[in-house]
């Protein structure tokens, strides 16, 4: 399966009411960072970190760290 293929199979099978909330992004040089939330991927909340590197106006590398979301009353910190 070519890599564009694969990317329309994902996105066709999610689920109604999944939603991408972006937050941060940080570029520089070649790669770009975005701090975001996944709402409906997972049964609870996904926070993640998607990495990209762009070459020549086209994404050419893509890395990410997800884990679900805490809520702020169960961190140490209740932020």
């Amino acid at each position: 399966m070519e890599r564009v293929d694969a990317i329309s199979a994902l996105v066709g099978s999610l689920p109604e009411g999944f939603r991408y909330e972006p937050g941060m992004v940080v570029a520089e040089g070649s790669i770009v960072v975005i701090h975001g939330r996944y709402v409906g991927w997972a049964p609870e909340a996904m926070v993640a970190v998607d990495i990209f590197r762009v070459e020549h106006g086209r994404l050419v590398e893509h890395w990410d760290v997800m884990q679900a979301e805490v809520p702020a009353h169960e961190t140490k910190s209740k932020n």
